[in-house]
């Protein structure tokens, strides 16, 4: 294919707080061997009060491709959707400002598209740890316990955890743009209207991109309280649970609960905790195959602290959306 013929493509940014990671990855985007002229680079800020924007706007200036978008809803969902509405590019592709890209990343985007008749390319990042407590939570987070994000988009027998790539432009025309009321998981909730209606998705592994998990158990707690959160708002706003998996965490917690609250009259109790101690120390001990057996206590420990963060943020979003709903009767919104 000549750079005449290469599709134009819009290198989507969102961005909030970034000003340790921004400059990194406006270095990646402008490095990528993708024909410059057939590329431009939109950044949508949800309102930083760092220097995030300042080291933009220095960007753009030197380099018209660059430009600095607002996002005041400053959701990752309602940021994509800013730079769609001013987009030229007719593959989009995001890209985190946490997350570390090859400068090959976009061709091999574009290319896996255009080998496909999918609408959208799902990717398998790698951790990007860099401390032992990082790597252990980012491979737990990788494993099938973890109920982990993204692990519906690319569906299979061994859920994988995976994010959104690349996607086609005309495909937001016929299902409308990403729901500006998602958290977490945007690109699974946009996958799953793009297969309802007909379209198809790709799954690649040859593509890397480093992306960081969670450097902390507080971290861990956030992230999997706000997607359990986003999960429960999305079966509400739905009306159909995806898959009896997805329920697992909030059984966990009710059914854990009600053992320990019913300990004094029943015998059950101990065994069900020995059982649970059990199949997380055995996936601990997976983990620790891959990332040495140091890492196992920390792995075990992150069961329960994402089980429980889960559990309760599903439970606490179940109520706000049955109660408080925060959208709009399904339409499709204009690109």
């Amino acid at each position: 294919m000549s750079e005449s013929e290469s599709p134009f493509v819009t290198i989507a940014v969102p961005s909030r707080e970034d000003e340790d990671r921004i400059e990194a990855c406006l270095r990646s985007a402008l490095d990528q061997d993708y024909p410059s002229d057939r590329l431009e680079i939109l950044v949508s800020d949800a309102m930083s009060m760092d220097a995030t924007r300042e080291i933009v706007l220095r960007y753009a200036e030197g380099d018209p491709r660059v430009r600095l978008l607002e996002n005041p809803e400053r959701t990752r969902a309602a940021a994509l959707n800013a730079i769609l509405r001013v987009s030229r590019g007719e593959i989009i592709v995001p890209m985190d400002p946490a997350g570390e890209y090859g400068k090959t990343h976009v061709s091999k985007c574009v290319q896996a598209l255009l080998a496909s008749p999918a609408d959208h390319l799902a990717i398998v990042p790698r951790s990007a740890g860099r401390t032992l407590i990082e790597r252990a939570l980012s491979a737990a987070q990788h494993t099938r316990l973890a109920f982990a994000a993204g692990a519906e988009l690319a569906r299979g027998s061994e859920p994988v955890p995976t994010f959104l790539g690349a996607v086609r432009r005309r495909v937001f025309e016929r299902v409308g743009l990403f729901d500006p009321g998602t958290r977490m998981e945007e690109d699974v909730e946009l996958s799953q209207r793009i297969t309802e209606s007909g379209g198809a998705l790709t799954v690649r592994r040859d593509i890397v991109v480093h992306k960081p998990e969670a450097a902390s158990f507080r971290d861990l707690f956030k992230r999997h309280y706000q997607l359990g959160r986003s999960r429960a708002r999305r079966t509400v706003k739905e009306r159909k649970v995806s898959s009896m998996r997805a329920l697992g965490p909030l059984a966990l917690v009710a059914v854990g609960g009600a053992l320990v609250a019913t300990s004094s009259i029943q015998p059950i109790t101990p065994f069900a905790l020995t059982a649970y101690a059990l199949v997380t120390g055995a996936a601990a001990v997976r983990v620790a195959r891959g990332e040495g057996i140091v890492t196992i206590p920390i792995a075990w420990a992150a069961y329960p602290v994402m089980h429980v963060a889960h559990g309760v943020g599903f439970g606490t979003g179940l109520v706000r959306a049955v109660i408080a709903p925060d959208w709009a009767p399904a339409e499709a919104q204009a690109v």
